[in-house]
């Protein structure tokens, strides 16, 4: 008995699994009723009126060129004609209330470069020669 009921149990479970699992078909959403579509904007209401229509009036006049010299030479950034600078190597962080240690850049693990000078490029010892990576001392 217990047998049966088991198999009948695993049938039924392998039966409704799939439909269980199958997404729902998604509805495209509804368009909008015809006279909407088709009317467009609707006017504003008397006292939006003139407030829309001083602030075209005041959009045409930015939009009028202003008399006097024109300016016809272009004046070049000299920053923006400089080529751009490779990334920077990064620098360690030191390990607080520890001197002579620092957190590597590039897995944090705790490097010792106490007889190092600040600024020196070091090559990170937690990786093999084959993917060295570099760091600057702080």
């Amino acid at each position: 008995m217990k047998y049966l009921l088991l198999t009948s149990l695993c049938a039924i479970t392998a039966a409704l699994l799939p439909t269980a699992c199958t997404p729902y078909p998604e509805e495209p959403p509804p368009t909008p009723p015809a006279d909407v579509a088709q009317n467009g904007p609707q006017k504003p209401a008397d006292g939006m009126e003139q407030a829309a229509e001083n602030e075209r009036s005041t959009s045409e006049e930015k939009k009028k060129p202003e008399e006097g010299p024109q300016i016809t030479e272009k004046i070049e950034d000299p920053e923006a004609s400089k080529p751009a600078t490779k990334p920077s190597t990064p620098v360690a962080r030191p390990v607080p209330g520890k001197p002579g240690f620092v957190f590597s850049p590039f897995n944090n693990k705790i490097i010792d470069v106490k007889d190092i000078p600040s600024g020196t490029l070091v090559a990170d010892p937690t990786y093999p020669a084959s993917e060295k990576k570099y760091f600057r001392v702080p």
